[in-house]
């Protein structure tokens, strides 16, 4: 997986972390075409690969991502004829069906099986907000900022901003900035519970994220699997739903062998060693 060759990304697994790193740093990673079709293809390669247990997602430049690049989203009607172009209710159904393919781009982040851990720089705008509220974790530098920035072009954001953020942070907040498009600099994203830490330079917030997965990483991935899947739920569902998930889970998906090596471990001061997941092949994948 790590061998492939991408426009829009970096990827490199090593010790159960797979760094997946934005690579367009003079376009500021806008978010291209090839940018969307790359990212669901590295994540469901990501989440069918059994030696990853965690993602850290970072990115290059002055700029964390610029969000959507508009140019590539021209849906060509301008160009027609105004007596051959489709009706205002055929335009609309397309563009309905492009914002479900996109918004399905980003849930992928929640529905993969690892946890995701978001390492921004500098600006997060517009559809990084949709990415980054997705993922599980989210560190900072000190410049970064975040920008609702869809107001801004006279639009409202349609790819998860809108449910998600009022999740993390103060419903209020989250209205201002949707309502405003103004930035929401790394202090108050902190304070606001949008990130967890923040960092003096770009440098300090790649090791703390990569500290940060190695931990993860070293835990059993039966368990960090279940938490993720557990919370996620818990999150858009009432408790006593929320509970009987819980109990479904664990009763199909607790590990005695991953237990006893944990509480092994811990007695003999040593690191836990688990067993990868087994992996599960594309249908379309050869033996060889």
């Amino acid at each position: 997986m790590s061998n492939k060759e991408y426009k829009c990304f970096e990827l490199k697994v090593e010790d159960h972390v797979a760094n997946l790193v934005l690579t367009r740093p003079n376009e500021l990673n806008t978010m291209s075409r090839d940018f969307w079709v790359e990212l669901g293809g590295i994540l469901e390669d990501i989440n069918r690969d059994s030696d990853v247990r965690v993602v850290v997602m970072s990115s290059t430049g002055k700029h964390f991502c610029a969000g959507m690049d508009l140019n590539a989203f021209s849906n060509g009607v301008e160009n027609i004829p105004d007596d051959k172009k489709p009706d205002h209710a055929r335009v609309g159904e397309a563009l309905y069906r492009v914002a479900k393919e996109l918004q399905e781009y980003i849930t992928t982040l929640e529905k993969i099986r690892v946890p995701v851990i978001a390492a921004i720089q500098g600006g997060c705008i517009g559809g990084a907000v949709d990415m980054v509220t997705a993922c599980d974790i989210r560190l900072a530098s000190d410049d970064a900022f975040f920008c609702i920035q869809e107001v801004n072009i006279g639009m409202a954001a349609d790819v998860g901003t809108l449910q998600r953020l009022p999740k993390i942070i103060p419903d209020s907040k989250m209205r201002e900035m949707a309502y405003t498009g103004r930035r929401m600099f790394a202090d108050e994203a902190k304070e606001a519970g949008l990130i967890s830490d923040k960092f003096e330079s770009h440098e300090e917030l790649l090791n703390a994220a990569n500290k940060l997965a190695k931990e993860i990483a070293s835990k059993s991935p039966v368990a960090i699997y279940g938490l993720k899947a557990v919370m996620n739920y818990s999150r858009d569902h009432n408790v006593q739903d929320s509970l009987e998930y819980n109990a479904l889970w664990s009763g199909a998906m607790l590990s005695q062998k991953d237990m006893a090596e944990q509480m092994t471990a811990n007695m003999e001061k040593r690191e836990a060693s688990f067993n990868e997941l087994v992996k599960v092949r594309k249908f379309n994948e050869s033996d060889s």
